[in-house]
């Protein structure tokens, strides 16, 4: 046979468009009725009866419809019509392709659940219309989003707590997992959750330490001795600051000596308060013990040294390790203000330990992950910003007054106060071709941000509400495993007491010493002689070994 000709396939394409109940569709597609008679064919999908053409049927032979062998297997002889336990609203939706040619979308039922019904019946999910395929994408695209999240918030911590649990089961090991989990998460038990408060209570103390540090309520001076010579004082100019106050002269000490009177002359010089400085050392004790006994119970150190929050947690250990050998080797380094100027910006770094709440509030944790989900739509927004900040900050420079605007890279602030709406008014446009520039940036800037935050706002809104269904369901989970292992500890006490109760019986009928037991029991030494034949074991050797066991345990 040859192949056929460009030419004869288009004629034929004519012939069957000229044929009657054709239809062409706008894609060129050509839908062919075989059979124009009314014989008619009934359904009953889901409980619904449908009730069509059977040349309906045949308008896409790749369709399962359209199988006559499919159909006959699922056929009912009492009821005369196919029988499919499906769901309704998408063989309607299949029903109206096969008549239309156009495959619609219902806007209420899920797209992974319509992708499995489509493929059932033999249909593609690439041939959802336009209209309806945006619908149709954001079910899946959806589920993927919830997915992923579930898998990031479950994390590590619950992947080494189940592998911990499959095979440490004794010793060092059960010890271990255990609390890991008792230090890690927070649901395990009720000590783990007054755990959990403690450490946020630290950690609130350790910033409002920081914090008070600041405040003039909190400042506090220590009188330290200055080097001198003769009676003139030679501090340094640099080392003299708002934090160095000079005693007054009463409190200069005058040692006289038969042989020389030298002059000690004293400075008050701003340092840590006290009480701050003994929350600092418990905090930091606190801090300490926990993140070594973490390191030594973790299933997977490594991981858990590079993580975020461990080179965080860290790296704040180490710089108030150092700050405090500093002070206690060092005691005049309250002399030197550059040197406290480092340690004052070292500080700053303990503010970092707010996200430790990250995994007790979640939240916060909800937050930061909507974050790192739509990085793309904030990369976007960045780029439309320094685009925006870019064109009105040239237009400004050579639009306005230099002294004012002296460079386009001066003109970047303005362009991105003005674009986000803030408006300092350290520098603005005094022309009218300027504020015209100004009154487009600060447009353009709403634009810009108001078609990136509707979309942060929705998937905070989505993954904080899967999160308390998540987190709702686990505590379910939790009090129905608990209440489980209660019955089975009731049960495993009530068998314990029915087996006293024989132990007691078989002692009143057997009046002798041991031996009689262990004879007894000698009747049952194989597994095969302490089961009966229908499978129980046998109650008397259950007993006897029960006894036998119970005789050890009291020697």
């Amino acid at each position: 046979m040859g192949k056929k000709s460009k030419s004869d396939t288009n004629d034929g394409g004519v012939v069957g468009a000229m044929m009657p109940g054709a239809k062409i569709l706008k894609k060129g597609k050509i839908i062919l009725n075989v059979a124009t008679s009314k014989e008619t064919v009934v359904f009953n999908v889901g409980g619904k009866k449908f009730e069509t053409y059977c040349s309906t049927l045949r308008a896409q032979p790749n369709s399962r419809l359209a199988d006559e062998k499919f159909l006959k297997s699922h056929f009912r002889e009492e009821q005369k019509d196919y029988f499919f336990d499906k769901d309704p609203d998408i063989f309607r939706v299949v029903l109206n392709y096969l008549r239309t040619g156009q495959l619609h979308l219902p806007s209420y039922i899920c797209g992974p659940a319509i992708k499995d019904e489509l493929e059932y019946w033999g249909l593609s999910h690439q041939l959802i219309e336009r209209c309806c395929w945006n619908n149709y994408n954001s079910w899946n695209s959806t589920l993927e989003a919830l997915n992923r999240l579930e898998r990031d918030r479950k994390g590590f911590l619950h992947e080494d707590l189940q592998e911990t649990g499959k095979r440490q089961t004794s010793g060092w090991k059960h010890t271990r997992s255990r609390l890991w989990a008792f230090l890690n998460n927070p649901a395990s038990s009720k000590g783990s959750k007054i755990f959990s408060v403690i450490s946020m209570i630290f950690v609130f103390l350790s910033i409002i330490s920081f914090l008070a540090g600041t405040h003039e309520t909190f400042i506090y001076f220590v009188t330290v001795p200055v080097n001198t010579n003769g009676s003139s004082l030679t501090v340094k100019n640099e080392t003299i600051s708002d934090e160095v106050m000079y005693a007054d002269t009463t409190e200069n000490q005058m040692i006289n000596n038969t042989n020389s009177t030298p002059l000690t002359n004293y400075s008050k010089v701003k340092a840590k308060h006290p009480v701050l400085e003994t929350t600092d050392i418990v905090c930091l004790v606190f801090f300490t013990i926990e993140y070594i006994t973490r390191l030594l119970t973790a299933p997977r150190k490594i991981k858990l040294v590079i993580s975020v929050m461990g080179v965080i947690d860290l790296i704040v250990i180490i710089l108030d390790y150092i700050e405090l050998i500093v002070y206690a080797a060092q005691p005049g380094i309250h002399n030197d203000a550059n040197a406290m100027n480092v340690i004052q910006i070292l500080r700053v770094i303990r503010i970092f330990r707010i996200f430790r709440l990250i995994r007790h509030i979640p939240g916060l944790w909800i937050m930061i992950y909507t974050l790192k989900a739509s990085f793309g739509e904030l990369v976007l927004l960045v780029v439309l910003m320094m685009v925006g900040m870019l064109i009105f900050a040239s237009l400004i420079y050579f639009v306005e007054d230099r002294t004012v605007f002296t460079s386009v890279p001066r003109g970047f602030w303005w362009a991105l106060i003005t674009m986000t709406t803030v408006g300092y008014g350290d520098m603005y446009p005094v022309t009218a071709l300027g504020c015209l520039i100004g009154s487009f940036a600060a447009l353009s800037g709403l634009l810009m941000i108001g078609f990136s935050v509707p979309i942060l706002v929705n998937n905070f809104v989505m993954y904080y509400t899967h999160v308390q269904f998540a987190l709702s369901e686990e505590k379910k989970e939790n009090k129905n495993k608990k209440r489980k292992e209660d019955d089975n500890g009731l049960i495993d006490k009530n068998k314990m007491h029915a087996f006293e109760g024989f132990k007691l019986m078989m002692v009143g009928e057997n009046e002798t010493d041991n031996n009689d037991n262990t004879d007894f029991g000698k009747t049952c030494n194989t597994e095969n002689d302490s089961m009966s034949e229908n499978g129980y074991n046998d109650p008397k050797c259950v007993i006897a070994e029960f006894v036998e066991s119970q005789s050890i345990s009291d020697e």
